[in-house]
């Protein structure tokens, strides 16, 4: 099993990545008892076929590999717990992987470093991203395209960009009540 759920976000934001996506949707959200992860991007997407062998642990689309491990852990560890994963593709309009998780399931693995994984993801992509942090009592949001024309020709890797993301990412964390531990 995965030691924690950011290394999952970081995987499916990778797989959103290398299908060629311009916009990338991260959601991450505590729904009555459920942590819902969400990865949406306007990639090439897959065949239904494709989709359907997605998960299996020996299939995979990446060139030289043999295995395809990533999908394949986050639906053993949605289901162990109770959850489940739903991905949904077409070619040409992109894909969305969900996975649900019990909140508190005991066996839920850590949320891990949410911000340090997504830092670097913002800074150094072309790809514009939109981040969702909620729960039925706090919502918080980021645009990096509403973000860039709010800088102008200060690029999102400046130092003091990064910092105020951090900031404000580690800021609404806590506000949600999500421990990073890891």
């Amino acid at each position: 099993m995965v030691e924690d759920l950011a290394f999952h976000l970081a995987d499916l934001v990778e797989n959103a990545l290398r299908a060629g996506a311009r916009q990338v949707d991260v959601e991450l959200a505590k729904e009555g008892g459920e942590l819902l992860l969400r990865v949406e991007d306007d990639g090439v997407g897959m065949e239904e076929e494709v989709v359907r062998q997605a998960t299996d642990p020996f299939f995979t689309t990446k060139p030289g590999r043999r295995v395809g491990l990533g999908l394949a852990f986050l639906r053993q560890t949605a289901e162990e717990l109770g959850g489940s994963l739903l991905i949904r593709s077409a070619p040409g309009k992109g894909t969305c992987v969900q996975a649900r998780i019990p909140w508190d399931h005991p066996d839920r693995p850590p949320l891990g470093d949410l911000v340090a994984t997504l830092l670097p993801l913002l800074a150094t992509s072309s790809v514009e991203f939109r981040l969702l942090f909620r729960d039925d009592r706090y919502t918080w949001s980021l645009d990096t395209r509403e973000l860039r024309t709010a800088l102008g020709a200060v690029p999102l890797a400046d130092p003091e960009v990064l910092s105020f993301l951090e900031r404000e990412m580690r800021q609404a964390l806590e506000a949600l009540g999500w421990k990073e531990e890891g």
